[in-house]
């Protein structure tokens, strides 16, 4: 979607463009012509990370108003004498471009999750998970600590001495791109490595066992506000003081309060959930993923640290739809609305959690406290946590890394030639219709085993014969939240 920004134009009339979509566009059909006398070659994509396109990167030799979108638009639908649902056609991105009815992938999708409830409630009588205590290393060997330091630089260097227009820098790849998303991928695949090289991980402290994860919930807030909120996150400087400033208050809380990294590193915890789905365990491996996951009770608070996962995505998703643009139109681009919606998305997943917790409570006839079952019933919503941070941003994983090479030929941003390469095409190699796939795919697979570990906390805290009573809550809220991410996916 094309939104405005300073210095932009304002043109939300008839359209809504994903960069990925002009992309795509230009290279399949605008080689052919030619603009002022100049020939247009190729396209590539914006730097640094934005939701819109870099018209002035992508055209600067050959079109005159690098900021005009509304000239850009008429001049390929005048030239090519093509009508607007064409740019559309180059993606999923309505319900009118997915392959099979948008009402039908709902139901669909709904069933499923249901017959998975009505499933565990006839076979699932006792509960499967073994408790034990987790156990957590923070220890960095010479070579994780010195790769550590060299990320930290990468992060930082750029903003204070690069150029800070610099479209080649490589801190926002790094942060937004490899530590966001791309590292924890491999987490899923063999556990927990970021620890290994944490770059926020200054000295190693004997604290006692991890407790509570709240302050790392308020920064992990900070640090989601900076990226989906703030004008800018991928600028190299505010990006240098943002990371500045999470490695002063990690390092100062460790160091003042004793607590463990993990308590108090949102980055090293978002790593830390993701390892404990990865896929290569211990045999039988659905059991050994179970017990993974049902054992992150132990931590007071990850609860909402989960929820604040689910919470920004969710954000993250419907701001960048035209339903959402369509609902509060140019109130979209005001930073004050756009922090009270974050806030509120957030403090709504976890009010929506709460209850169910609370009904769980009053059907099962339990004495327990609401505080004790929120925080064990909080794992079950890791799963579809993980589900929604991987179908958002898994294009900007497949497609932006491509950058890689490019930006570390500058990684500073002061005019080096490391590698002597040239500005890269993005080469968009899965069709849209295969992404949509895999991440409604993602998606109904997290939401399952979503249900699954509830069903199993549920018949070891109430009992079989009641333990369906408590889930019917937890069933609705997966159900709508199953519901409610391919509706993003759909409406994009």
């Amino acid at each position: 979607m094309i939104a405005s920004e300073s210095g932009y134009d304002v043109f939300m009339s008839d359209f809504f463009l994903h960069e990925n979509i002009l992309i795509r566009y230009w290279v399949d059909r605008c080689s052919a012509y030619a603009l002022n006398g100049k020939k247009i070659k190729r396209a590539v994509a914006n730097i640094p990370l934005s939701i819109t396109p870099d018209i002035q990167n992508n055209t600067h030799n050959f079109f005159p108003d690098s900021y005009n979108f509304k000239k850009l638009y008429i001049y390929c639908k005048q030239q090519m004498k093509i009508k607007t649902t064409e740019f559309i056609n180059h993606g999923v991105v309505n319900v009118g471009d997915l392959p099979i009815p948008f009402d039908m992938v709902l139901n669909a999708s709904a069933l499923v999750v249901v017959i998975t409830f009505v499933y565990l409630k006839v076979s699932w009588k006792e509960s499967i998970i073994t408790p034990r205590q987790e156990v957590f290393n923070d220890k960095q060997n010479f070579i994780g600590k010195l790769f550590g330091i060299i990320i930290l630089f990468l992060l930082v260097a750029p903003g204070i001495f690069g150029n800070e227009s610099s479209k080649t820098s490589i801190a926002p790849l790094i942060l937004w791109v490899f530590l966001w998303i791309g590292v924890p991928v491999l987490g899923l695949l063999f556990g927990d490595i970021y620890s290994k090289f944490n770059p926020l991980n200054l000295f190693s402290l004997k604290s006692d066992k991890p407790e509570s994860v709240y302050f790392a919930c308020v920064l992990f807030i900070g640090l989601t506000w900076f990226e989906l909120v703030w004008r800018r996150p991928g600028n190299p400087l505010n990006i240098a003081v943002v990371l500045i400033t999470l490695f002063v208050c990690v390092n100062l809380l460790r160091y003042f309060l004793k607590k463990s990294l993990i308590e108090v590193d949102p980055l090293l915890l978002l790593h830390y959930l993701y390892s404990k789905l990865k896929l290569f365990n211990s045999k039988p491996y659905f059991r050994s993923l179970l017990d993974n996951i049902g054992n992150l009770a132990k931590l007071r608070g990850i609860e909402y640290f989960v929820l604040l996962m689910i919470g920004t995505v969710t954000y993250d998703g419907l701001r960048e739809t035209t339903f959402w643009y369509n609902q509060f139109g140019s109130r979209t681009d005001d930073m004050g609305f756009s922090t009270m919606m974050f806030l509120i998305m957030n403090l709504g997943t976890i009010l929506f959690y709460r209850f169910a917790c609370f009904f769980a409570i009053k059907v099962g006839g339990s004495d327990l406290e609401l505080n004790h079952v929120s925080n064990l019933f909080g794992h079950t919503m890791l799963p579809i946590a993980f589900a929604y941070h991987v179908t958002h941003y898994l294009t900007l994983l497949l497609f932006e890394s491509q950058t890689f090479f490019y930006r570390f030929n500058d990684p500073i941003g002061i005019g080096m030639n490391l590698l002597n390469v040239e500005e890269p095409t993005i080469n968009y190699f899965i069709e849209p219709l295969v992404i949509w796939g895999i991440q409604v795919a993602v998606t109904l697979l997290g939401h399952m085993l979503s249900v699954v570990l509830a069903h199993d906390l549920a018949v070891k805290l109430f009992g079989h014969q009641q333990s369906d009573k408590t889930q019917y809550i937890f069933l609705f809220i997966t159900v709508a939240l199953t519901l409610q991410a391919l509706f993003v996916l759909s409406v994009g």
